[in-house]
């Protein structure tokens, strides 16, 4: 493992490449970026990153997390050449945070569980100046959140208050409501109508997986996949018999389909 010393020199290479880069001599691309433009790439480089930590060898894991370590460097660079802040300030700022939120690590506060260290960091981050000067309780979440994530923390943000169903087993009228109030949408057949009754319906099923502890972003994640490795085998299994799927009926793609999921089940048996 490598010593504090030797991770601050590698750091410390790092930003030296990220300055050069930035520089009158360095690339011309790099030098037109701006913390703006920046943004898709984070999260594309995010994203990269997930994947491979899901699915990836240890070597895509490093290269993935190298890119979207050095994409959040090269902003905060970007933002200390406009003066805005310094890359100095910033870890030292995080450092601090993070110092001053495990009281149980570095101070004398005692704590029995991982449920006492939530309630700990939660008194202390609501405590912080940033946080508490806040207007609403819903403030600090971004819009910019994946759909079903951002459902799923404003909701929970509301039920710190008790602006919440009790049980997951009293979430499910609210669905079956939804769900009749998207179907007269559809019966009525304004676009508008659908739409914000289909987002009423999909915000109710993410908070029906938050009361079950279930992430919804992750858990749709797994059903795309499964949609994803079964149109596959669909693929396959056409081929095999010399066809294209643009040759193929509804019925023989549903019965490979239905094949494929008894594949599934069988070896998950």
């Amino acid at each position: 493992m490598q010593t504090s010393s030797e991770i601050a020199n590698t750091f410390g290479r790092l930003v030296e490449l990220i300055r050069t880069l930035r520089s009158e001599n360095g690339c011309p691309w790099d030098r037109e970026q701006t913390p703006q433009s920046f943004h898709p790439y984070i999260l594309e480089e995010y994203h990269e990153m997930v994947q491979a930590l899901n699915h990836g060898a240890a070597d895509e894991i490093a290269d993935e997390m190298g890119d979207l370590i050095f994409l959040v460097i090269f902003v905060a660079y970007m933002f200390e050449q406009e003066g805005i802040t310094t890359l100095k300030h910033i870890v030292e700022g995080v450092i601090e945070k993070m110092t001053r939120r495990h009281p149980h690590v570095f101070g004398g506060v005692s704590v029995a569980n991982a449920q006492d260290v939530i309630d700990n960091w939660r008194r202390i981050k609501d405590s912080e100046e940033n946080i508490s000067s806040r207007e609403s309780l819903l403030d600090g979440i971004p819009r910019s959140l994946p759909a079903l994530s951002r459902a799923q923390k404003l909701a929970k943000r509301a039920a710190r208050v008790g602006f919440d169903w009790t049980r997951a087993e009293e979430v499910v009228p609210k669905i079956d409501e939804e769900l009749a109030e998207f179907k007269e949408a559809m019966a009525a057949g304004s676009p508008a109508g659908i739409r914000e009754e289909l987002g009423d319906l999909v915000f109710v099923v993410a908070n029906a997986a938050r009361h079950l502890s279930i992430d919804a972003e992750s858990a749709l994640h797994d059903t795309s996949d499964k949609f994803e490795r079964r149109f596959r085998f669909i693929e396959t299994a056409l081929g095999a018999k010399g066809k294209a799927l643009s040759e193929a009926t509804l019925e023989e793609m549903d019965e490979f389909w239905d094949e494929a999921k008894e594949i599934e089940k069988s070896g998950n048996s």
